[in-house]
């Protein structure tokens, strides 16, 4: 599809909108009326935009979200000879935009608790059939000093992905005033390093 800038304020207001409802509804209960009420517009012209619902809402979001977070439109302004950095920024980054979107990061957990609908489209998901996962695998190996022999890259980011979202999902509904926040993106960073296989030792990575 070729998106004109007035697509373009539209898709982002569609996608706005879908963010603000999660978090006040629930991704269950959030239809695709509540979102064209929200925005202005008719239910076809978001089916004009996203032909699978919410969730090809979601997944968009998600898209565009990785890739600013992520940096991978960026590679110019990144030193691929310091891995370490890169996680560090990008963990950083993610850290920031779930306590910035906590209500929609919470009420999605609940959703996904429940055993519902976003978990029963999720399942429909093949990694390995998604360009987006296959680029941000191989984007995170051509880091010098990220050695990972003959480990399928998409299963490393499967792992990674867990492991970081797993921590900060839990310091959002379980908050852990005695643990500092600079120590879980330590924690974050040298996990990171093991699980991408960084051959450097770990010292003066903080």
């Amino acid at each position: 599809m070729n998106i004109e800038p007035n697509d373009k304020t539209i898709i982002n207001s569609i996608q706005n909108a879908t963010c603000m409802l999660i978090g006040s509804k629930g991704y269950e209960k959030m239809t695709i009326q509540d979102i064209a009420n929200e925005v202005g517009v008719n239910t076809e012209l978001i089916y004009k935009y996203f032909p699978d619902g919410k969730f090809d809402i979601l997944k968009r979001i998600s898209h565009r979200l990785t890739n600013e977070m992520l940096m991978l439109k960026q590679p110019d302004n990144i030193d691929f000879n310091d891995f370490p950095s890169y996680m560090r920024t990008i963990i950083k980054n993610l850290q920031q935009f779930y306590k910035d979107n906590s209500l929609m990061v919470k009420a999605m957990l609940l959703d996904a608790l429940s055993d519902g609908e976003i978990v029963a489209e999720s399942k429909k998901m093949d990694l390995k059939n998604y360009e987006d996962y296959k680029d941000i695998a191989n984007f995170f190996v051509r880091f010098n000093d990220v050695k990972i022999g003959s480990k399928d890259p998409l299963e490393l980011l499967m792992y990674w992905g867990i492991m970081v979202k797993g921590i900060i999902f839990l310091t959002i509904i379980y908050p852990m005033p005695v643990i500092n926040e600079e120590v879980l993106t330590d924690l974050m960073v040298d996990l990171s390093l093991t699980i991408w296989r960084y051959q450097k030792t770990l010292q003066n990575v903080r």
